[in-house]
């Protein structure tokens, strides 16, 4: 579990960038940016309970 932290924080930046400029260019501010947050979280929650579960 070496990289978890690295692909915790990396997916929710992943999706919060994706909708900052989904935001842009929708002109839709700031609602695609809470959903990226959103998303990346829950993306990055499930990733780690994957990982916790293949190491038990």
């Amino acid at each position: 579990m070496a990289g978890a932290g690295f692909e915790f924080v990396s997916s929710i930046v992943f999706f919060v960038i994706g909708g900052y400029y989904l935001d842009g260019y929708l002109q839709s501010e700031p609602l695609w940016l809470l959903v990226g947050f959103f998303l990346g979280f829950a993306f990055a929650f499930y990733s780690l309970i994957k990982r916790a579960k293949e190491n038990e």
